[in-house]
């Protein structure tokens, strides 16, 4: 019994340290790649982070919007209600975003929204204009979130496979 136990620890332990150094592996960041090309711009992660997390705020304002209103919004009717103000308000994911109702919702990048008539799905875009490839963020009412550049367009990662 002693030894079946000991056996299944020692499994265990072994599964552990592999999902452990699974993790750790997916976590690293690649090491930067530098373009052969110096008109070639891929936004930094934190660049992109503040992307995917004003689309990321969308969404979940809209979601919200939908619950109270019983459809969804453009983009000024929902930043006027106050739903996006009181997310970033929150500080945990959103707070240091500070959305604009322009087009730019926040420096360097454009934002894109259409709703239907019916108020019951939208699509939008979120383009980052200091990226050559006009590297973009897309979403829906499933939120859903999606990302591409123009077509022809190599970034440093299209770069690296020919290479």
């Amino acid at each position: 019994m002693n030894k079946l136990r000991g056996t299944a620890i020692t499994i265990l332990a072994a599964g552990a340290l592999a999902c452990a150094a699974l993790a750790m592996a997916q976590a690293r960041e690649p090491a930067p790649v530098v373009p052969h090309d110096p008109m070639v711009f891929q936004a930094p992660n934190a660049v992109r982070t503040t992307g995917v997390n004003v689309v990321r705020l969308i969404n979940t304002a809209e979601a919200e919007y939908k619950s109270a209103h019983g459809g969804y919004a453009t983009w000024p009717e929902l930043y006027r209600s106050g739903i996006i103000a009181k997310h970033e308000k929150l500080g945990l994911m959103f707070g240091n975003l500070n959305l604009s109702e322009g087009p730019e919702v926040v420096p360097g990048w454009t934002l894109a929204m259409i709703v239907a008539a019916d108020g019951q799905s939208y699509e939008l875009s979120l383009r980052n204009l200091k990226d050559k490839c006009q590297f973009s963020f897309f979403s829906d009412q499933r939120g859903l979130i999606y990302e591409g550049n123009v077509i022809g367009c190599e970034t440093a990662q299209a770069i690296l496979v020919h290479h």
